[in-house]
């Protein structure tokens, strides 16, 4: 284990997710996009139902939630000196014949268009809080702890939780709604990388130390 690794869970604890309110409280869903669903192949079905349990249970605590998504549509492009640049030009013949891929996953549909929002961002840019007018949105409603469910583990979750955290947000990474297709990677983000930063929980852990607020 590293310096930091524990979760704190106490409402007496300012840096613990449990010291603010629940609208002050955001949920973020990374990535689940199809054509990154597609790669955790067994895993898939677990992670999906994992994050929509935690999406259904943000909203009956009141708090917000954001689907973030990286922009798939036809003419999307990263920048031209970004080197996924290069990676892109092959992904978007596949959105172009299957534009599906780019959808987020079906189970994940917002059902609470008045605390559920899609951002998105330009491809290329991993981090989810650079989609466009998320911070700033995030500032007017006052929100200072965000809890992240993602894919991929490597990718936008960690991307985002770092960020995040040199935001000065309370980071959340729920691990168990989070994945990552390169085996044994998931694993040790989780357990030496993210905990620095962040607090890195189970659903079921994380559940129920709200129910003492």
């Amino acid at each position: 284990m590293v310096y930091g690794s524990r979760a704190i869970l106490s409402s007496t604890d300012a840096a613990s997710p449990l010291s603010v309110t629940p609208p002050e409280t955001a949920l973020l869903l990374l990535d689940y996009q199809n054509i990154v669903v597609s790669r955790l192949a067994d895993a898939a079905p677990i992670v999906l139902n994992t994050a929509r349990q935690m999406r259904d249970w943000a909203l009956s605590k009141g708090m917000l939630v954001y689907h973030c998504v990286f922009d798939a549509r036809p003419g999307s492009r990263p920048f031209p000196r970004s080197k996924m640049a290069l990676n892109w030009r092959m992904i978007e013949d596949k959105f172009a014949s299957l534009p599906e891929l780019g959808y987020e996953a079906d189970v994940l549909a917002p059902i609470d268009p008045g605390q559920e929002r899609m951002v998105v961002r330009p491809p290329g840019i991993v981090s989810a809080l650079e989609s466009a007018g998320l911070l700033e949105e995030l500032a007017q409603r006052g929100v200072k702890s965000l809890m992240l469910c993602g894919l991929t583990t490597s990718g936008c979750v960690l991307s985002t939780a770092r960020q995040a955290a040199d935001r000065g947000f309370i980071v959340t990474v729920v691990e168990d709604a989070c994945f990552d297709p390169v085996p044994g990677l998931h694993g040790m983000l989780s357990a030496h990388v993210l905990p620095a930063t962040a607090h890195v929980v189970i659903s079921a852990e994380l559940k129920d130390a709200w129910k003492v607020l």
